[in-house]
């Protein structure tokens, strides 16, 4: 009976082979990249991208999505992809008035500012939750 060792070496060794360079380069040749539905995507600034979501269809904006969470991964950006695609900032936000809204902000993160802000720009947009949320997240939001 052969040791397991033997039988390993017989059957063409235990271990896979590193592929060559020309393999490597062949794989990544075959990966064809993704078209975003902005052109220089990545060149943009945040401001930018931003201006350019409400022409956007939702299959649009869920492909620029994920490519901002893989890439540059900018909160501003995700937030008013999210808003656009109607992500409440939480469960049951659009039930809340302004108070509800401000007292789900209270101590909350800027992130948290800066969802809401995007979010009640695209959809209701009252004066007092926009308010809010710009004095919390800093007005560059």
């Amino acid at each position: 009976m052969k040791s397991p060792r033997k039988m390993l070496r017989d059957l063409g060794g235990g271990r896979p082979e590193a592929p060559t360079r020309e393999q490597v380069v062949s794989r990544e040749q075959d990966v064809s990249p993704v078209t975003l539905p902005l052109p220089r995507y990545d060149k943009l600034s945040a401001d930018e991208v931003l201006a350019a979501l409400s022409d956007l269809k939702p299959n649009d904006l869920a492909k620029l999505g994920h490519h901002e969470r893989t890439h540059q991964n900018r909160t501003k950006v995700l937030a008013g992809i999210d808003a656009w695609l109607g992500h409440e900032p939480w469960p049951g936000y659009d039930a809340l008035d302004v108070d509800g809204v401000r007292f789900g902000l209270d101590g909350a993160a800027r992130e948290r500012f800066v969802v809401v802000l995007a979010y009640e720009r695209a959809h209701k947009n009252r004066a007092g939750v926009v308010l809010a949320a710009q004095q919390k997240s800093g007005r560059d939001a």
